[in-house]
């Protein structure tokens, strides 16, 4: 009802015109009553004044319905642009109206129809980009299967190398699905209470061998803690912070290291890891979290994606974490990522 009188109003204005001519008339048509006989006019002059404003209301009221009718139907149509609504919706229009729905009506099925088609497309190469990934980890675990069974066949060096180029390739493979993981429609994660030492333990073991070819010191300072996450996400989140830590390390200073550690403040758990690589420009801070930012003209920059980071503020949101991140350029670079406490 408060719909429809606010309807009302909006149409006095759009037709003051003619309910200005309508008023005119009967203001003509009562100045001629009352000259011909005045008495007869002041007795029927409410009569007349109420017939008037009820067939002004009237009018309004029927005019408004009407208008409520069109648009209905002129929104189903537009989220629904097929046959059967464009005549629903051309039946309650005048005929230049008509030829405007039909023509729009072409235009938005040829729309929808090429939108279903570049959508088909999309699914089709993440599908097969998906399929890709798990396919290409069979000759990735072989390859890592090999390098184990035959350590012996090899150098030390080489053999070191070979697992650091396993585990890049690994990394590679993993961000990508990852971010497949991240445009999928249904999210997948399992909730769960992990122990913080646990995970990043166990990230740090799968990072040992870039850490070792890169001769970077780990630092462990976790404690138990525990938090309400998705493992594999979090595992993914710290992934890609290691690997960061690893790819811009200050290779100019006589120890390079990483550093973990966590804290409570009140209801909050802070995780956080530190390094004291080459950090991050004052300028670049708060555009870190952009897709495909890869801030200065470092030379290792130039040659990133600028997924990484992109990558773990997107994770660390699904995940409902707060993610930070600080840095002295030339000194160190920290992300913190903030837990509420689990009861």
């Amino acid at each position: 009802m408060v719909k429809r009188l606010k309807n009302m109003i909006r149409l006095c204005g759009e037709y003051r015109f003619f309910f200005g001519l309508f008023l005119l008339m009967n203001l003509i048509f009562a100045f001629f009553l009352w000259l011909t006989d005045a008495p007869s006019f002041f007795a029927v002059a409410g009569s007349f004044l109420c017939v008037t404003l009820f067939l002004l209301v009237g009018a309004l009221y029927v005019i408004a319905g009407k208008e409520e009718k069109r648009r209905a139907a002129f929104l189903d149509f537009l989220d629904n642009p097929d046959m059967s609504e464009q005549l629903n919706t051309v039946q309650l229009l005048g005929d230049r109206e008509q030829e405007w729905i039909c023509a729009a009506g072409e235009r938005l099925r040829e729309n929808d129809q090429r939108l279903k088609e570049e959508i088909q497309q999309r699914e089709d190469y993440e599908e097969y980009i998906e399929m890709w990934a798990h396919e290409v980890k069979v000759p990735l675990s072989l390859l890592t299967l090999m390098l184990d069974n035959r350590r012996e066949e090899m150098s030390p060096a080489v053999h070191q190398r070979l697992v650091y180029v396993g585990s890049r390739i690994q990394d590679n493979v993993t961000q990508m699905l990852y971010y497949a993981r991240l445009k999928a429609v249904h999210k997948d994660y399992v909730w769960e209470k992990v122990g913080l030492d646990l995970c990043v333990e166990e990230v740090i073991s799968q990072y040992e061998p870039v850490f070792r070819e890169g001769g970077m010191k780990v630092i462990c300072e976790v404690s138990d803690d525990v938090v309400l996450t998705d493992k594999k996400g979090m595992a993914m989140i710290l992934g890609q912070v290691f690997n960061n830590a690893y790819q811009y390390r200050d290779m100019e200073k006589e120890e390079q290291w990483v550093r973990v550690s966590d804290h409570r403040e009140k209801d909050n758990i802070f995780l956080t890891v530190a390094d004291n690589g080459i950090g991050v420009k004052p300028a670049d801070l708060p555009f870190l979290f952009e897709k495909g930012f890869t801030g200065d003209n470092d030379e290792r920059k130039k040659k990133a994606t600028g997924m990484g980071l992109y990558l773990v503020e997107q994770m660390a949101r699904n995940l409902k974490v707060e993610v930070d991140v600080q840095s002295v350029y030339g000194q160190g670079f920290e992300l913190i990522l903030k837990f509420p406490v689990v009861d």
